[in-house]
Protein backbone atom coordinates (compact mmCIF):
# COMPACT_ATOMS: atom_id res chain seq x y z
CA UNK A 1 0.00 0.00 0.00
CA UNK A 2 1.33 3.58 -0.72
CA UNK A 3 1.85 6.29 1.75
CA UNK A 4 -0.61 8.34 0.56
CA UNK A 5 -3.24 5.58 0.72
CA UNK A 6 -2.44 5.15 4.23
CA UNK A 7 -2.23 8.53 5.52
CA UNK A 8 -5.18 9.06 3.66
CA UNK A 9 -6.95 5.64 5.46
CA UNK A 10 -5.90 7.12 8.52
CA UNK A 11 -7.58 10.39 7.86
CA UNK A 12 -10.93 8.75 7.38
CA UNK A 13 -10.81 6.52 10.30
CA UNK A 14 -9.75 9.53 12.39
CA UNK A 15 -12.86 11.26 11.13
CA UNK A 16 -15.35 8.03 11.53
CA UNK A 17 -15.98 7.95 7.74
CA UNK A 18 -16.53 4.34 6.43
CA UNK A 19 -17.94 5.05 3.22
CA UNK A 20 -16.91 7.39 0.03
CA UNK A 21 -13.67 7.55 -0.90
CA UNK A 22 -12.95 5.40 1.97
CA UNK A 23 -15.02 2.40 0.95
CA UNK A 24 -12.70 3.46 -2.99
CA UNK A 25 -9.79 3.26 -1.42
CA UNK A 26 -10.84 -0.31 0.78
CA UNK A 27 -11.37 -2.35 -2.47
CA UNK A 28 -11.61 -5.48 -0.21
CA UNK A 29 -14.38 -4.26 0.60
CA UNK A 30 -15.76 -5.07 -2.26
CA UNK A 31 -15.12 -8.74 -1.96
CA UNK A 32 -17.81 -9.27 0.39
CA UNK A 33 -21.01 -8.26 -0.55
CA UNK A 34 -24.18 -9.23 0.56
CA UNK A 35 -27.36 -10.51 -1.02
CA UNK A 36 -28.48 -7.04 -2.93
CA UNK A 37 -31.57 -5.82 -0.79
CA UNK A 38 -31.37 -2.23 -2.30
CA UNK A 39 -32.13 -3.42 -5.85
CA UNK A 40 -34.42 -0.59 -7.13
CA UNK A 41 -32.34 1.71 -9.50
CA UNK A 42 -35.11 4.84 -8.34
CA UNK A 43 -33.26 3.87 -4.87
CA UNK A 44 -30.03 4.14 -6.36
CA UNK A 45 -30.40 6.85 -8.42
CA UNK A 46 -31.39 8.75 -4.89
CA UNK A 47 -29.16 7.58 -2.52
CA UNK A 48 -26.29 8.88 -5.64
CA UNK A 49 -28.07 12.02 -4.87
CA UNK A 50 -27.98 12.09 -1.18
CA UNK A 51 -24.24 11.14 -2.26
CA UNK A 52 -23.35 14.42 -4.20
CA UNK A 53 -25.28 16.52 -2.04
CA UNK A 54 -22.96 14.88 0.76
CA UNK A 55 -19.46 14.87 -1.22
CA UNK A 56 -20.08 18.81 -2.19
CA UNK A 57 -20.93 19.78 1.53
CA UNK A 58 -17.69 17.85 2.88
CA UNK A 59 -15.15 19.72 0.18
CA UNK A 60 -16.77 22.90 1.46
CA UNK A 61 -16.32 22.28 5.18
CA UNK A 62 -12.74 21.06 4.28
CA UNK A 63 -12.23 24.34 2.60
CA UNK A 64 -13.29 26.37 5.23
CA UNK A 65 -10.87 24.51 7.80
CA UNK A 66 -8.40 25.35 5.52
CA UNK A 67 -9.02 29.50 5.99
CA UNK A 68 -9.83 29.01 9.87
CA UNK A 69 -9.21 25.81 11.74
CA UNK A 70 -10.73 27.71 15.05
CA UNK A 71 -14.05 28.00 13.28
CA UNK A 72 -16.06 26.24 16.03
CA UNK A 73 -19.07 25.80 14.10
CA UNK A 74 -17.07 23.93 10.94
CA UNK A 75 -16.14 21.57 12.89
CA UNK A 76 -19.35 20.68 14.48
CA UNK A 77 -20.83 20.86 10.80
CA UNK A 78 -18.00 18.21 9.98
CA UNK A 79 -18.99 15.78 13.03
CA UNK A 80 -22.39 16.36 11.38
CA UNK A 81 -21.51 15.12 8.00
CA UNK A 82 -19.41 12.05 9.37
CA UNK A 83 -22.45 10.89 11.22
CA UNK A 84 -24.57 11.24 8.63
CA UNK A 85 -22.37 9.02 6.34
CA UNK A 86 -21.81 6.38 9.01
CA UNK A 87 -24.71 4.06 8.43
CA UNK A 88 -24.13 3.75 4.36
CA UNK A 89 -21.51 1.48 4.36
CA UNK A 90 -23.59 -1.97 3.91
CA UNK A 91 -25.92 0.12 1.11
CA UNK A 92 -22.85 1.16 -0.93
CA UNK A 93 -21.21 -2.19 -0.59
CA UNK A 94 -24.56 -3.57 -2.25
CA UNK A 95 -25.21 -1.05 -4.64
CA UNK A 96 -21.58 -1.31 -6.03
CA UNK A 97 -23.33 -4.28 -7.57
CA UNK A 98 -25.14 -2.27 -10.15
CA UNK A 99 -23.20 -0.63 -13.06
CA UNK A 100 -25.53 2.83 -12.98
CA UNK A 101 -24.84 3.33 -9.44
CA UNK A 102 -20.90 1.83 -9.47
CA UNK A 103 -19.89 4.12 -12.30
CA UNK A 104 -21.50 7.91 -10.84
CA UNK A 105 -20.45 6.45 -6.90
CA UNK A 106 -16.56 6.12 -7.88
CA UNK A 107 -16.75 9.41 -9.90
CA UNK A 108 -17.65 11.34 -6.63
CA UNK A 109 -15.90 9.12 -4.20
CA UNK A 110 -12.48 9.94 -6.61
CA UNK A 111 -13.40 13.92 -6.70
CA UNK A 112 -13.74 13.34 -2.30
CA UNK A 113 -10.68 12.06 -2.15
CA UNK A 114 -8.62 14.17 -3.91
CA UNK A 115 -10.48 17.08 -1.72
CA UNK A 116 -9.14 15.50 1.11
CA UNK A 117 -5.82 14.06 -0.07
CA UNK A 118 -5.20 17.82 -0.90
CA UNK A 119 -5.90 18.99 2.52
CA UNK A 120 -3.37 16.32 3.56
CA UNK A 121 -0.64 17.69 1.63
CA UNK A 122 -1.15 21.52 2.19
Amino acid sequence: MSNQNSTRRGFFQKLGLTVGAAALIETEALADINLNRFSSKEDRKSFLLTYETWVNDYIEVVEKEKLSKSDISNKHRIMELSDQASGWQEQIKEYLRHDDFKNKYISLSKKFAESITLELEA
